[in-house]
């Protein structure tokens, strides 16, 4: 077992899981096509939440300041509200 993480693997693995968090949800509003779906919005917040538990840890383990734990967030947060919005769009 790796006894420590560096900060770029913590980035990596932070920009892999939001990368993924993203594809997942585009692929579910692809296939769906419902712009207004409660499940989108209920699965949006639970993998925000995921991830930011994810963030919090990191912060706590001194491999990530707070601010850039909360840009990250924040980054994730538009790009599912852009997600979002283009599917809205296609209606």
């Amino acid at each position: 077992m790796q006894e420590s993480v560096s900060r770029a693997e913590m980035l990596a693995v932070l920009a892999a899981d939001a990368a993924k968090i993203k594809s997942n949800l585009s692929k579910q509003c692809n296939v769906l096509c419902m712009a207004k779906c409660p499940a989108f919005e209920e699965v949006a917040d639970t993998q925000i939440y995921g991830f930011s538990c994810e963030v919090k840890l990191a912060e706590k383990c001194g491999v990530l300041a707070a601010d850039e734990g909360q840009l990250l967030i924040q980054e994730l947060e538009q790009g599912l509200a852009n997600i979002y919005a283009t599917v809205g769009e296609d209606e």
